[in-house]
């Protein structure tokens, strides 16, 4: 260190520094019939300069007997085949869990701590490209959609085969562990959404294949590259939609050089 820098108590910095691309925005859980919220998702995604996004949510919610908060925190590659993620969870005021994965080409791994569980280690097989890691925030669900062949027009379904994510109950409320399911993605068309947010020009995709019993479920995403969930809608026992009410920063697009 510099001298100078010792006897001021102040340090150079580099002027060139400057932020990474980042949105934020708020999602907020209702019941189709109702105006008031049973909970909401405050998410932030940056693009950093090696390609890789990041998305980070903060969800709230009660509902169905469950009060539930949930952080976690994904990272993807340019072609959203996960790298590694984190999902810390609450239920009812208690700690229920928290746990790591990592993901190669060929294996995801987990190491976590449940009340339920215990101390858990799992290594699965994978292929990449995966269809993405599911983390329960709604976000997270727009980007199990990100690399969805649209080209091939509506009425189109695709699997991916084995799908993972932290959890198998409808909320992200247990765990965390390495779960599977096979359901995959029907494209319904394209359509123009008018959230509190904004009015997006969507690709609207329908949940096929469900398993655990999960209610039927309809995505509207943005076409701009970065999956934005604008809009989403659950029957069943949830009857919920959920809306993007609040939206800061445009397209992440491409990394600038480093």
């Amino acid at each position: 260190m510099n001298p100078s820098h010792r006897e001021t108590g102040t340090a150079s910095f580099a002027p060139s520094f400057s932020p990474l691309p980042r949105r934020r925005g708020r999602i907020a859980y209702r019941r189709a019939d109702e105006t008031l919220p049973w909970g909401f998702e405050d998410w932030d995604m940056t693009l950093g300069r090696d390609g890789m996004r990041t998305l980070s949510a903060h969800c709230e919610m009660a509902v169905a007997g469950e009060d539930v908060v949930r952080d976690s925190v994904v990272s993807v590659h340019a072609d959203f085949h996960p790298a590694e993620a984190y999902v810390r969870i609450m239920n009812k005021g208690e700690l229920t869990g928290s746990g790591w994965f990592r993901f190669t080409d060929t294996e995801a791994t987990c190491e976590s701590y449940s009340r339920d569980l215990g101390r858990v280690s799992q290594s699965i097989a994978i292929e990449r490209p995966m269809r993405g890691f599911g983390l329960h925030a709604v976000q997270s669900d727009g980007w199990l959609a990100a690399t969805f062949p649209f080209e091939k027009g509506p009425g189109h379904i695709e699997f991916k085969g084995r799908n993972l994510m932290h959890s198998l109950h409808h909320l992200g409320a247990t765990g965390p562990s390495l779960c599977t399911t096979t359901s995959g993605f029907e494209f319904l068309g394209v359509e123009e959404v008018s959230v509190p947010a904004g009015t997006f020009t969507c690709n609207r995709v329908a949940l096929r294949g469900i398993v655990n019993d999960h209610p039927p479920y309809d995505m509207w995403l943005s076409r701009d590259g970065d999956g934005l969930y604008v809009k989403g809608e659950a029957q069943g026992y949830l009857a919920s939609v959920f809306e993007l009410v609040e939206l800061e920063g445009g397209p992440l697009g491409t990394p600038a050089a480093a």
